[in-house]
């Protein structure tokens, strides 16, 4: 996988995962998360993954992440991009925080150093529940 910078038409070009088939993948949207600071990931000529910080005000940013149906097994690079954007961004934020409805999602987020919060009810479109997460500046 290649990790390139984040462009508004991207958003246009990936296939979500069935747990974020809710995604209205418009180029508003696009332009919305050119707002923060993104990335792209492209496996053999395909974008697989769109992910990064977006701000939610001064003080916090949350963690967004688009997954492609059947990605190839890459998140150790995605962790990379994932990290090394956090590890810049840290001492701009108070707070990043994101949600996460998968066990996947768990692990990986616990291995780019957040911490479990709780769950949210019913917070997901569709009525489902999501576990919160951040990463809380000391």
């Amino acid at each position: 996988m290649k990790i390139i910078d984040f462009k508004p038409e991207h958003v246009l070009c990936i296939r979500p995962q069935a747990c974020q088939q809710y995604l209205d993948l418009t180029i508003e949207y696009g332009e919305y998360l050119m707002t923060g600071n993104c990335f792209t990931g492209i496996h053999d000529g395909e974008i697989v993954a769109i992910g990064g910080l977006l701000p939610v005000n001064d003080g916090r940013a949350y963690l967004h992440m688009i997954v492609s149906e059947g990605m190839p097994h890459q998140w150790t690079k995605l962790y990379r991009a994932a990290s090394r954007l956090i590890g810049a961004v840290r001492d701009d934020y108070d707070r990043i925080e994101t949600l996460s409805t998968t066990p996947e999602a768990d692990r990986w987020l616990e291995l780019l150093g957040f911490e479990y919060e709780g769950t949210l009810r019913r917070v997901m479109p569709g009525g489902t529940d999501a576990k919160s997460y951040s990463i809380v500046r000391q």
